[in-house]
């Protein structure tokens, strides 16, 4: 029997500089990463395992998330799924939270339907699993002449919008990070970590 046909996912076109891209006010607010202990929360960096770290990016980038529990689903959706409720203990123990103040920003909101269908992109693509492709159109998006500081993109776990922060000069002295605390002190992540019936081996 012949296969079925795959359905393909869009890549920026050539023109895509010359697209007139909605810019969104992002209000200034707190936002949330799960990073490694001993390590800054405000670590921008080009790491081709992320969404959007085109490695030909002009600038490295920081991932936030709306809640703990986005956050949480970013870093251990995977292990819940494909390793059937198993999380390594190193990965876990070895992590904190906190808390990012980002000040207002003009973003990408490709969370939004109307920019998705200025971008001339779908779901999809910016959700694919072979990150060749979100990766073209983060590379797009901070190339594009409209100066974007972010893009605004939807978890693949949790549907709750996060943010991409692009390293662009000046931006770092205006952020600022507090430290809540270990995950494995925080009633918060234990709690998400029962909730999903998740084991640490």
């Amino acid at each position: 029997m012949p296969g079925k046909p795959a359905r393909p996912l869009l890549l920026p076109g050539a023109d895509f500089a010359k697209l007139t891209i909605p810019a969104t006010r992002q209000p200034a607010r707190k936002w949330y990463r799960a990073h490694w202990d001993g390590s800054s929360a405000l670590d921008f960096t080009l790491n081709s395992g992320h969404r959007f770290s085109h490695t030909d990016s002009p600038h490295p980038l920081l991932y936030l998330g709306p809640t703990m529990q986005t956050c949480l689903w970013e870093i251990f959706g995977d292990d819940v799924f494909l390793n059937r409720r198993i999380i390594a203990k190193s990965r876990w123990e070895g992590r904190c939270l906190s808390e990012v103040s980002v000040p207002e920003l003009k973003v990408c909101a490709a969370s939004t339907e109307r920019t998705r269908s200025a971008m001339g992109v779908e779901k999809g693509g910016l959700l694919a699993a072979d990150l060749d492709i979100p990766q073209a159109w983060g590379l797009a998006v901070q190339n594009h002449p409209a100066g974007f500081e972010a893009i605004k993109y939807t978890s693949r776990f949790a549907d709750q919008p996060c943010l991409a922060l692009f390293g662009r000069p000046g931006l770092l002295p205006k952020l600022r990070e507090r430290k809540l605390g270990d995950l494995s002190d925080l009633d918060g992540a234990v709690d998400w970590l029962h909730a999903q019936e998740a084991a640490l081996v």
